[in-house]
């Protein structure tokens, strides 16, 4: 047995949120990885999820720990980290969450950063990713605020859903 770190102790809260919102069928979970990259020693927890039958716009979800978090965590690094992780949410979609770029932003607050992507393929249609990243580590303390993020998150879709362009 070992001792969970910040990271794992949001995740089990994460992880639970969203598949208790596919349980319910608010949410239909697409994909989901837990990753870990030896070299640099950072995880990954990352879920993508959409509306049910409506996956034209769908967001993963990410909580993300590197070094300077664990070694936070273990009081040997606390001057430039704090223990526990960074979130991302990543928007991706059609030419429809293009259009909506502005109502995503207005809707999360203008405090936040995003960053827009267009992928261009030379194989299917060209998709759109919006990637908002927040100002803060998310610590243990702030569970409510990740169960927040992914309810917010579930409205935004919803709102998206009827949006018509």
């Amino acid at each position: 047995m070992f001792d969970p770190t910040a990271f794992d102790n949001l995740k089990v809260v994460f992880e639970g949120a969203v598949y208790d919102l596919d349980l319910t069928g608010e949410i239909q979970i697409l994909d989901r990885k837990d990753l870990f990259d030896f070299a640099h020693y950072e995880r990954c927890y990352q879920i993508h999820y959409s509306l049910p039958y409506k996956k034209s716009i769908s967001i993963e979800f990410h909580l993300k720990a590197d070094m300077g978090h664990f070694l936070a965590e273990r009081k040997m690094m606390t001057e430039m980290n704090s223990a526990g992780a960074d979130i991302l949410i990543v928007y991706k979609g059609d030419e429809k969450l293009h259009h909506c770029r502005s109502f995503l932003q207005e809707t999360w607050s203008k405090d936040k950063n995003w960053e827009w992507k267009e992928v261009t393929s030379s194989l299917h249609p060209t998709a759109y990713e919006g990637v908002l990243t927040f100002n803060r580590v998310i610590t243990e303390e702030m569970v409510d605020d990740v169960l927040q993020m992914i309810s917010f998150s579930v409205d935004t879709l919803q709102q998206l859903d009827r949006i018509d362009l």
